[in-house]
């Protein structure tokens, strides 16, 4: 009970963004400890120290830091090291649910073909990028986590990734790219990421069978050159992507990069598609609306909107 409550304390502290934290901390410390108490050599400050160390790992795992939080007057320290060490052994440590095993046997056409060659491609030991192509509730995310389990289930590192936080709650083990991948949020200004050759998280990445990043469609086309950059630099490589097998997806009927002040064009000429790399993608297309088959019409006039051929009703404005 103890852990599932630091678990859920991280979680509120994440995803609910609580006014005080550093009350909702003290009102809740003592039943987030006991399992804790139970040692009795432990000190009482020291075991405040792990539980708040525990709740750190989590909130790492999430992408954030405890002393965002300022639980406690003091700050806590953590090494790069030491810090980067639990996010290789949470990654290595994903356990794979049953149901998420068997996602692969309800896979429809579509979502079979793209399987088929993703998987292929990764148990040959071949590079190979590729975007998944598919408008809102034609199964990506279905897909995503078909193949994260395939390739977990077998003992092997699959990375996920999205461009923001709320899609990488959806996935096993999901963080944002900015998180995982130490890319500066200002890109314009730190063309490069902060990751060592010779530390533990560029060892991971080495590792990784399979790298997801959703929602691709979102972020500017100089992330994507310098993720470019950090895995060719990794692996010691001039392939693309380093020769890592990459899977990358989005609509880009929905949000496109945010520019500031900036024009629909600008918008468009800053999203992927204007990068040199959208060319050497190969492309997997997903049409069929799994959320809403059973209704084709609606299928067909959502996809109007996002095409943008759906008529518009003009309103003459009131005067008074």
């Amino acid at each position: 009970m103890p852990y599932s409550l630091r678990r859920l304390f991280a979680t509120l502290l994440v995803h609910c963004c609580p006014t005080n934290p550093r009350d909702l901390w003290e009102r809740f410390e003592d039943p987030m400890s006991e399992d804790f108490k139970i040692l009795l050599d432990l000190q009482a400050k020291q075991i405040q120290h792990n539980v708040l160390s525990h709740i750190n790992e989590i909130l790492h795992s999430m992408g954030h830091n405890i002393n965002e939080y300022k639980l406690i007057s003091e700050i806590m320290r953590t090494s790069r090291e030491a810090k980067e060490a639990k996010e290789v052994h949470f990654e290595r440590t994903i356990t794979v649910s049953e149901a998420d095993i068997l996602l692969e046997k309800k896979l429809n056409v579509e979502q079979r073909r793209a399987y088929n060659v993703i998987i292929a491609r990764i148990f040959s030991n071949k590079g190979g990028a590729f975007f998944i192509d598919g408008p809102g509730g034609t199964g990506k995310t279905f897909l995503y986590r078909a193949l994260l389990a395939t390739v977990r289930s077998k003992g092997f590192i699959a990375l996920a990734t999205t461009s923001s936080g709320v899609a990488a709650s959806i996935l096993p083990g999901g963080r944002t790219a900015h998180s995982r991948f130490k890319i500066p949020i200002d890109i314009d200004q730190n063309y490069s990421c902060n990751i060592s050759k010779q530390s533990s998280l560029a060892y991971l990445i080495r590792d990784a069978k399979l790298i997801v990043w959703d929602e691709v469609s979102m972020v500017k086309s100089k992330m994507i050159e310098v993720f470019d950059l950090l895995l060719k630099n990794i692996m010691g490589t001039h392939e693309l992507f380093g020769g890592k097998v990459v899977v990358f997806g989005g609509d880009f009927r929905q949000t496109l990069p945010v520019v500031r002040n900036g024009k629909k064009e600008d918008f468009i000429r800053e999203s992927l598609l204007y990068c040199n790399i959208w060319n050497r993608l190969e492309k997997l297309k997903l049409s069929e609306n799994m959320r809403a088959k059973t209704d084709p019409a609606f299928c067909k006039y959502l996809m109007r909107i996002g095409n943008g051929t759906e008529k518009v009703n003009c309103l003459t404005k009131l005067k008074f």
